[in-house]
Formats: structure tokens, C-alpha cells, sequence
């Protein structure tokens, strides 16, 4: 009886384990290899796979850069401009991003569950040692990732303000309450913060590949640029 049930659970861990790092697995090793996402030298490994693990770091980096656009905005937010344009804009923006960036998560986490279920990842990633570490930093990303946005969406609405998408007015779900207000503004504040160490935890356990999409990035405008200038 206990062989059965301990065999479920690493099951279930492992499936865990997948879920939080099969993109980064696969395409850090594609990288280190020196080899792009569809490259194979496997036949029987279809394309269409490849291809899903591309759309899944692409939306990575979109995200990444969402993630950005809502710091720098929220910096401004916290401290608004006297400018009256800039005081509703970046506000705007702000919000609008923060609307997308939970659509980008929904979506994400889809491809994600889709690519579970094929078997190029029931074969990898192969746990490694510092499997636990490992789920405890993304488990705390995608934690946070839902809790910065939706604790600002819950501070629009307990002040009895609208949510701007993009110009579109979302107005208020829940009825205006100061303590509540209040307790949704310390949560975005403090959750913003938790999660930016995070994320640099995330970029130090990762800076290899970071640093070899930054060079790679570099390497690919310089050579636009010389070929613009040769043309």
C-alpha cells in the first residue's frame, strides 16, 4: 500500500517540476548547446514541438518586458508628475499593462498545460539536485506574478476608481472601502518588492542564458546595422 502511494507523489512532484521549468529547461539547453530551438538531431522529434517551445520563451521575454514597462510606470504612479497629461497617462498605461500582462499570464500557463502532456517532455527535464530550490523560486514567480496585478486591480476598485484598459473603462467590481483600499495598496506596494527580488534570484540562477540572449541580441543589431551601412 505505501509503494503505491509514494510512487503518485513523486509522480505528482515531478509533474510539478515540469510545469514551473520545462521552457527554461529546454531552451537553456538548446542555448549552452549552441544549438537553436529547432535544431534536432532526433527525426522522430517533430517540429511542431520545437516550435511551441520557441512561442513559450517568446512569450517569456514579452512578459519579462511587461514586467518593466510596470515598474518604470509604477515608479511614476507613486510619485505623479505636476504635468496633467503625464498625471492621466502613465497612470493609464500602467493599468492597461497590468491587464495585459494578466491576460500574457493566462495564456502562458495554457501552452504550458498543452505542453506537459507531449512526450518529448515526459522525457525531460531530468530532476536535478536542486529540484526543490528550484520550485520554490518559480512556484513564488507565478505567485507573484498573479498577486502584484490583482492587488492593483483590487486597489482601483476599493477606492472607487475605474480600471483603464487601453481606453476602455472597467468600472469598479466591488463597492468603495477605505480598509480595504488600504490593505490592496500595502499588498501591491510590498508584494511589487518581494516579487523584484524574486526576479533577481530568478536572473542570477539563470544569468547564463541571459547572458547569451543579451549578446546574441547585441550581435544581431550590429549586424543589421553594417548591413544598413552597406547598403
Amino acid at each position: 500500500m505505501i509503494s503505491p502511494f509514494f510512487s503518485e507523489a513523486r509522480r505528482f512532484q515531478f509533474q510539478i517540476y515540469k510545469f514551473l521549468t520545462i521552457s527554461h529547461h529546454d531552451y537553456r539547453q538548446s542555448l549552452l548547446k549552441g544549438k537553436p530551438m529547432n535544431a534536432t538531431t532526433d527525426a522522430k522529434k517533430p517540429k511542431r514541438k520545437n516550435a511551441a517551445f520557441k512561442h513559450l520563451m517568446a512569450l517569456h521575454w514579452i512578459m519579462a518586458a511587461f514586467i518593466l514597462s510596470l515598474y518604470v510606470t509604477g515608479i511614476f504612479v507613486a510619485r505623479p508628475y505636476q504635468e496633467p497629461v503625464l498625471d492621466w497617462l502613465i497612470p493609464s498605461f500602467h493599468q492597461s499593462f497590468g491587464i495585459l500582462f494578466l491576460i500574457l499570464l493566462v495564456a502562458r500557463i495554457f501552452l504550458l498545460l498543452r505542453l506537459i502532456g507531449t512526450s518529448h517532455v515526459r522525457r525531460s527535464p531530468k530532476r536535478p539536485s536542486n529540484w526543490l530550490p528550484t520550485i520554490v523560486l518559480h512556484s513564488s514567480l507565478y505567485f507573484f506574478m498573479l498577486i502584484v496585478p490583482v492587488s492593483g486591480f483590487f486597489l482601483r476598485n476599493f477606492t472607487g476608481l475605474d480600471t483603464t484598459f487601453f481606453g476602455i473603462s472597467v468600472p469598479p467590481v466591488f463597492v468603495a472601502d477605505e480598509s480595504w483600499a488600504g490593505l490592496s495598496k500595502n499588498l501591491h506596494f510590498w508584494s511589487a518588492y518581494v516579487f523584484l527580488a524574486f526576479i533577481f534570484l530568478h536572473v542570477v540562477a539563470y544569468w547564463k542564458m541571459v547572458w547569451i540572449n543579451v549578446r546574441k541580441g547585441f550581435n544581431n543589431s550590429k549586424k543589421a546595422f553594417f548591413k544598413r551601412g552597406e547598403s
